[in-house]
């Protein structure tokens, strides 16, 4: 009995150590605020005034004429910016506020 007994103590120990010599590291767990990319931003925030301009602008093109962008200046630390803009007529520039998503994808965009 006394055999049995070391046997299954002995088959205890080996079967715990094989278990917690495999067993990954973990760390504790710690979230990171999601890290944008400036560069991108800049680029889809551009790329989504150029798009929209005509939209987005608070004064209609003139004689038949197209919105189109000329110079955008984005500030990725304020999320906002200026643009300007023409039709071919009259010429605006604008300051600009904008929201992301997590992925860096322009949510909203208001030209003041």
């Amino acid at each position: 009995m006394k055999k049995i007994l070391v046997l299954v103590i002995l088959l205890a120990a080996i079967a715990g150590i094989f278990y917690f010599a495999n067993k990954p590291a973990v760390a504790p767990g710690v979230t990171l605020p999601a890290q944008s990319d400036p560069v991108a931003e800049k680029a889809n925030v551009e790329s989504y005034l150029r798009e929209n301009i005509s939209i987005l602008s608070p004064i209609p093109a003139v004689l038949g004429g197209t919105w189109y962008v000329v110079e955008v200046t984005v500030n990725t630390d304020t999320d906002s910016g200026t643009v300007e803009y023409e039709d071919g007529h009259i010429n605006e520039k604008r300051n600009f506020s904008y929201t992301t998503t997590g992925k860096v994808e322009v949510a909203g965009l208001t030209i003041e």
